[in-house]
C-alpha cells in the first residue's frame, strides 16, 4: 500500500502531524524513528514552533473535516508538502497561513537535520502517539523560545518596513513600566496573525495576549485574547485577571495607532 499525505499525494516519509483530540485539544504526532534520535539542541527549536502552530490551527479546528487537520510529508518526488484538511485554507487569512506553512516547514528542515545527523531512514508511514519526545516539556524553554521567533520576527518586519522607505509605521506606541496596572508586565510574544504581545500578573500568572494584525499597506488592527486556563471561569482568580486584563486593553487602546 503506497503512502499517501492527507490531500492523497504520494509520499515516500511521514514526518509529523497535527491531531485532533477529545475536548478541545491538539496532539502532534511524529515520525517515530526521528523521534527516537532528536538531539535536545534540536528539541529545543522544534517544541516552539509546534506550540505555536497548535496555537494557530486551535483557531480552525471546529473547520477541520478529519481527525487530521495538517500533515506534513517528504513526496515521492523528494520534496517537502505540508497540507491542511481540506478547504480549511480558505478560511485563513493569507499572511497567517503563510506564517502557519513556513513554521511547519521549519520542522521539517530541523526534522531532515535529525536524519542526516543520524543517517535515519525512517521507515514510511511509521508514527507514534504524543508525547512526540523523549526530552521533557519545558514550559519556561518554550516560554523563552516563543519570545526569541517574535523578536525575530519583528527586527525581520522592522528591516523590511526600512527597506521599503516608511518612516512611519502603524502599530503600538512605546509602553513605560508604569503604563501598565500595578504587577503586570510585558513580553514579546509569537502568533501567526502577526505582532504579539503577552501580559502577565506578578501574583496571578498569564492574563492574555494582544496581537497587532495587518490589514492593508499601512493600517493595522488590534485584537486582545483573554488567556483560558484550565480554572473555572467564574472563580474568583480568573475573574480577577479578566478584570486586571480588561485594564490592560483600555490602556494598550488608547496608545494603539492602527492609520
Amino acid at each position: 500500500m503506497n503512502l499517501k499525505n492527507i490531500a492523497g499525494n504520494d509520499a515516500s516519509i511521514f514526518l509529523f502531524r497535527f491531531e485532533l483530540r477529545g475536548g478541545n485539544g491538539i496532539d502532534f504526532v511524529l515520525n517515530e524513528a526521528i523521534a527516537a534520535d532528536i538531539d535536545q539542541d534540536i528539541d529545543d527549536k522544534i517544541k516552539p514552533l509546534v506550540h505555536a502552530c497548535c496555537e494557530t490551527l486551535l483557531r480552525y479546528r471546529h473547520l477541520s473535516v478529519g481527525n487530521t487537520i495538517m500533515d506534513g510529508y517528504i513526496l515521492a518526488t523528494g520534496e517537502f508538502e505540508v497540507m491542511l484538511s481540506k478547504g480549511l485554507g480558505l478560511h485563513f487569512a493569507l499572511d497567517e497561513k503563510a506564517r502557519l506553512f513556513q513554521d511547519a516547514k521549519n520542522i521539517a528542515d530541523l526534522l531532515t537535520e535529525v536524519m542526516d545527523r543520524g543517517s535515519i531512514v525512517p521507515e514510511k508511514g511509521k508514527q507514534r502517539k504524543p508525547p512526540p519526545f523523549k526530552h521533557t516539556t519545558n514550559p519556561e524553554k518554550v516560554k523563552k523560545g516563543l519570545e526569541q521567533l517574535g523578536e525575530a520576527k519583528s527586527l525581520q518586519a522592522e528591516l523590511q518596513w526600512i527597506a521599503e522607505g516608511q518612516t512611519i509605521r502603524p502599530g503600538l506606541k512605546p509602553l513605560r513600566p508604569d503604563d501598565l496596572p500595578p504587577g503586570v508586565t510585558a513580553s514579546r510574544g509569537y502568533d501567526h496573525r502577526g505582532h504579539c504581545y503577552v501580559f502577565e500578573h506578578r501574583k496571578y500568572g498569564e492574563l492574555g495576549r494582544i496581537v497587532m494584525i495587518k490589514a492593508g499597506e499601512q493600517k493595522m488592527l488590534m485584537q486582545a485574547d483573554l488567556y483560558l486556563g484550565q480554572e473555572n471561569q467564574e472563580s474568583t482568580t480568573e475573574k480577577k485577571k479578566k478584570e486586571i486584563f480588561e485594564k490592560v486593553v483600555t490602556t494598550i487602546s488608547a496608545r494603539f495607532d492602527g492609520l
